[in-house]
């Protein structure tokens, strides 16, 4: 197998995998939370959080390299590749820009038992929550977006 077909397999499959992976903790795990005590909704969140973090985060690497890779040995199809590259990259512009202030402040709430009681009375553990969901829906979008693009590269290609 050469290194174009690997490329192709390696980076088409991770971006599906980033977009079914955010949009589970979107649609199935978060919402979950919305009513439990932030005591234990925030911990919960945290976990949710750094395991997405330590998956998402390489597999987003790994197929942005395969595309750039993509991208760079393939003239006929480039735009399509770098597209593709630049929209998963995207997702962690997006993570960092406006999705982390967000997260930093529930795990600060998570960490203390005063914050804790105030995000309960406030109802701001929740809203930061479904301010994140609405948030990782974005990044799923764009997953699937650069995903789509390689594949319509790919299929374009031949």
């Amino acid at each position: 197998m050469d290194s174009l077909t690997i490329a192709k397999y390696i980076s088409i499959p991770a971006t599906f995998i980033l977009t079914g992976y955010g949009i589970s903790a979107s649609q199935s795990t978060v919402p979950l939370l919305y009513k439990v005590p932030t005591n234990i909704s925030a911990e919960v969140f945290k976990g949710v959080y750094l395991n997405g973090k330590s998956f998402v985060a390489p597999g987003a690497i790994i197929s942005a390299s395969a595309l750039a890779y993509l991208a760079y040995a393939i003239p006929s199809q480039r735009q399509l590749y770098a597209a593709a590259c630049g929209l998963i990259l995207s997702t962690q512009v997006w993570t960092v820009g406006v999705m982390l202030p967000g997260i930093n402040r529930i795990m600060e709430i998570s960490r203390s038992v005063v914050e804790q009681q105030k995000a309960d009375a406030t109802g701001e553990t929740v809203k930061l929550m479904k301010a994140w969901v609405l948030q990782n829906w974005v990044r799923a979008a764009l997953s699937g977006a650069s995903g789509l693009t390689a594949l319509s590269a790919w299929v374009g290609g031949a």
